[in-house]
């Protein structure tokens, strides 16, 4: 910046899109794609009486143009914070990493300056759902609310297994509220906050409470007499049930059994009862046959269907969010955005399977990073670079 020169004139040496000298001069990323990419600008630096003379009246030699140079920084990012400036340039900026080092903590929110600089008058993601079009569907997404409405209208045993944030809750407000249109399904959900607490006695009192005006009896024998009665009666007139239980990851494996034994509540060869378990990652854990073979039983008779990442979509999705406050996201988000968005929130197991992160909490989180940092760097769109340096 002292001597001026510029980031076309450093591309233009070592053949290196914007981008990616923006990444140099940000956060020290050294491409390996391109070993001869340090020799070529210590060559264009040695070429540069001015930057020589900068370096020698600094004391300093080529070689130390790659010192980070800690708040110095701040000039070209002001949003950078020193700690987390240090801790990226241990780890190339473009290599996806696992969750825990790019996840945000906390959610972000759109600064007013970062508002008023793309011309929107409101957040994108803040009450962003009022009605079903407000609900981002993509294929698999209607592939497990299809799997859902099917369990509750024909007594099948499903759960359905989300990271945080993933949408697992506003799936099933989505397909409770069709059901409840529909009016030939009753929705039976427990109420108890602390699912760690809930047993087959409670799961008991909830049926007969959603069903009926009923008192629940006290003892557990007549408890359960009393579901199967109320069941067949509501199948007689015409109606079919379905408990939902959300963060089931909560629940106790004894509870999960006796889930099995609601289950098999029928009138002749017809289930009284669907089931519906929504949880966390944790959940997916319990059906894992070699860790938990108390579980087998329930294991071999309960369908999963999971939500995964936004990748391939984010896009569609953005899209649709800044669509809803009347704003274009072409006007916002460059092209190539979208893509570094979806790489930095892929990662890899231990069988080099890639996995999506792009869940709708975290792209929202990143989305207003990134709007947040392109104002403070005075980019007109969120570009790549700006992506890749949040």
């Amino acid at each position: 910046m002292d001597c001026g020169i510029s980031q076309a004139k450093i591309g233009q040496e070592t053949g290196l899109s914007r981008p990616s000298i923006n990444l140099t001069l940000n956060r020290g990323y050294i491409p390996k794609e391109r070993p001869e990419f340090v020799a070529k600008v210590e060559a264009m630096i040695q070429s540069d009486p001015r930057a020589m003379q900068w370096l020698t009246s600094r004391q300093m030699k080529v070689s130390d143009i790659w010192q980070p140079l800690g708040k110095d920084l701040r000039h070209v990012s002001p949003a950078a914070d020193n700690q987390k400036m240090w801790a990226t340039r241990r780890h190339p900026a473009m290599v996806p990493g696992d969750p825990e080092r790019f996840i945000p903590k906390e959610v972000e929110m759109i600064s007013q300056e970062a508002m008023k600089y793309f011309k929107i008058s409101r957040n994108p993601f803040i009450d962003d759902i009022q009605k079903d079009s407000d609900i981002f569907m993509s294929e698999e997404h209607r592939y497990i609310e299809a799997a859902m409405i099917d369990a509750a209208r024909h007594g099948g045993f499903l759960a359905v297994i989300g990271e945080v944030g993933s949408g697992k809750s506003v799936m099933r407000r989505k397909v409770v509220e069709q059901l409840k249109k529909d009016g030939d399904v009753i929705v039976i959900f427990p109420q108890m906050i602390d699912k760690t607490r809930v047993n087959a006695a409670s799961i008991c009192d909830a049926i007969i409470m959603d069903l009926s005006e009923q008192k629940p009896v006290m003892k557990l024998e007549a408890k359960t007499r009393q579901v199967h009665k109320l069941l067949l009666e509501r199948a007689k007139q015409g109606f079919r049930a379905v408990l939902i239980i959300e963060e089931a990851h909560d629940l106790h494996t004894n509870t999960l059994k006796y889930l099995k034994r609601f289950y098999e509540l029928e009138d002749g060869y017809r289930k009284l009862l669907g089931i519906i378990l929504v949880g966390q990652v944790e959940l997916k854990n319990l059906f894992n046959e070699t860790t938990h073979i108390e579980m087998r039983e329930v294991i071999r008779r309960i369908q999963t269907a999971e939500i995964k990442g936004l990748n391939g979509n984010t896009k569609e999705y953005l899209t649709m969010k800044f669509k809803r406050i009347g704003a274009k996201v072409a006007d916002i988000f460059e092209d190539g955005a979208f893509n570094a968005l979806s790489h930095r929130l892929t990662t890899k197991d231990r069988r080099n399977q890639i996995i999506s992160h792009a869940y709708p909490l975290i792209v929202n989180n990143y989305a207003a990073r990134a709007m947040n940092m392109a104002y403070e760097m005075g980019e007109k769109k969120v570009t790549e670079a700006v992506v890749m340096v949040i």
